[in-house]
């Protein structure tokens, strides 16, 4: 059996791992009892900007200058939780995001949601969502926003499709376009999405909500890369 093919089965019987594809924890369950166990949790002390799990050299961090004024994650973008995102992003999303948005919520820092009025999730590029049919931000957010008890608000939108984010050089990554503001935010919004790499789409949707009036934007993604 493929593995595309072993992974849709994992899918529909509930009882296997996502991950390893061996018996889940329990009927229903995502995981296998080793696998849930080697999630790559990341600490609530890390760094306050960028998210790593380390405080950053003062000058040093990626997000010194970004528009964002903190982020972070619950996991690291590795094993157990890298195999759930990729299939929350094509097979699994309605799966998959209750359980990330309850990770998220359940052991975010408070600089991170102290405040927020909105939620606000980064917009998916065209052409990717009409072959996934699912905007996994949007599904995050939504559960986020519950969480929290404040509404999401889709005040971003984008023009045109782009190529894959993992096609991409770090310094193309970083060039990335604004997506377009789409209504007026409130003062304090927390920016959501699936996974935060060099942060260039964290930076230019936190641009575009500041530039639209927006005084402090944060934050907050499922998973974090750490190279």
């Amino acid at each position: 059996m493929s593995r595309a093919a072993d992974l849709l089965t994992c899918l529909v019987v509930p009882e296997r791992c996502l991950h390893c594809r061996g018996p889940a924890e329990r009927p229903g369950a995502m995981l296998c009892h080793a696998c849930h166990g080697a999630l790559p949790w990341l600490p609530v002390d890390g760094c306050r900007r960028c998210g790593l799990p380390r405080p950053c050299p003062r000058g040093r961090c990626p997000s010194r200058s970004a528009p964002f004024a903190a982020a972070w994650a619950p996991l690291s973008y590795e094993g157990p939780a890298r195999t759930l995102a990729l299939l929350g992003k094509d097979r699994a999303a309605r799966r998959v995001a209750p359980w990330f948005a309850a990770a998220m919520v359940a052991r975010v820092p408070a600089t991170v949601t102290d405040g927020v009025a909105a939620v606000v999730p980064v917009p998916p590029d065209p052409r990717r969502l009409r072959r996934r049919g699912e905007d996994h931000a949007a599904l995050l957010a939504a559960a986020v926003a519950a969480a929290l008890g404040v509404p999401r608000l889709p005040l971003l939108g984008r023009e045109r499709s782009g190529p894959a984010q993992h096609h991409r050089t770090r310094a193309e990554r970083l060039r990335i376009a604004a997506p377009v503001l789409l209504a007026v935010p409130p003062d304090r919004v927390l920016l959501v999405d699936d996974v935060h790499t060099t942060g260039a789409t964290a930076r230019a949707a936190a641009a575009a909500l500041r530039g639209g009036g927006a005084r402090r934007v944060t934050v907050l993604t499922a998973l974090r890369t750490l190279r």
